[in-house]
């Protein structure tokens, strides 16, 4: 993603679209570290899941309900610009054994390189299904999962707003810790891709771009019923 100023975005047709720079076969410096660091986190996470530890299954109900902090890392394609942002989620699960599925709402904020004007916020809904792999124990649990959301592009620039519609696919795993017989941590992340849509400006309709994300996720699950 690449402002260079106000007036180059407003005032005239940008190619390539305004989230990227031409394509070239060096990375941008930034996005080379952005990419670096969410390397560093999918490895550190993998390493994680890698270790002998014992593990624990879903909550004890068939439902429940989780609330989680996120961080998202867009990198490479046409997303090169977009920091780091932080967020959120929530969403319903559904725990009939060792595979559950879960839908829900996230949303992150991010600023863009050189352009202390520019704001995107990421926002909408998913679907997330997750398999608990069993190795023994009422403690810990691994587990592996994809997800697939929809989601608005909102992209402010002073006090002119824009949006699109996007979508990710991603693939990853975490870990579940088990607090107590209704109560969950959830320490997961997931790499893959993500496309920002097509949206509407002043000066024209913009493909804002297609890249990689990383998803790294610190929440709290709650057993719901019996």
């Amino acid at each position: 993603m690449r402002f260079l100023d106000r007036s180059t975005f407003l005032g005239r047709v940008i190619v390539p679209p305004p989230f990227a720079t031409a394509s070239v076969s060096l990375m941008h410096p930034a996005s080379q570290l952005r990419f670096r660091r969410a390397v560093s986190v999918a490895v550190l996470l993998g390493g994680v899941l890698c270790l002998p530890v014992q593990g624990a299954g879903q909550t004890a109900q068939r439902f429940s309900v989780q609330l989680s902090g996120l961080g998202s890392a867009p990198f490479g394609g046409g997303l090169d610009g977009i920091d780091l942002g932080a967020g959120f989620e929530a969403q319903v699960r559904y725990n009939p054994g060792t595979f559950s599925i879960g839908a829900g709402f996230d949303m992150t904020f991010h600023n863009v390189e050189l352009t202390p004007d520019t704001t995107v916020t990421l926002a909408g809904g998913f679907v997330e299904p997750r398999y608990v792999i069993d190795v023994g124990s009422n403690r810990f649990a691994p587990y592996i999962s994809a997800r697939g959301a929809v989601s608005q592009t909102k992209v402010d620039i002073g006090t002119s707003t824009s949006t699109a519609t996007g979508y990710t696919l991603n693939g990853g795993g975490g870990l579940l810790f088990v607090l107590g017989e209704r109560a969950n941590i959830d320490l997961g992340a997931t790499l893959g891709f993500k496309d920002v849509g097509t949206a509407e400006f002043p000066t024209g309709t913009f493909d804002l771009g297609s890249g990689s994300n990383l998803i790294v996720r610190f929440g709290l699950a709650f057993g719901l019923g019996g």
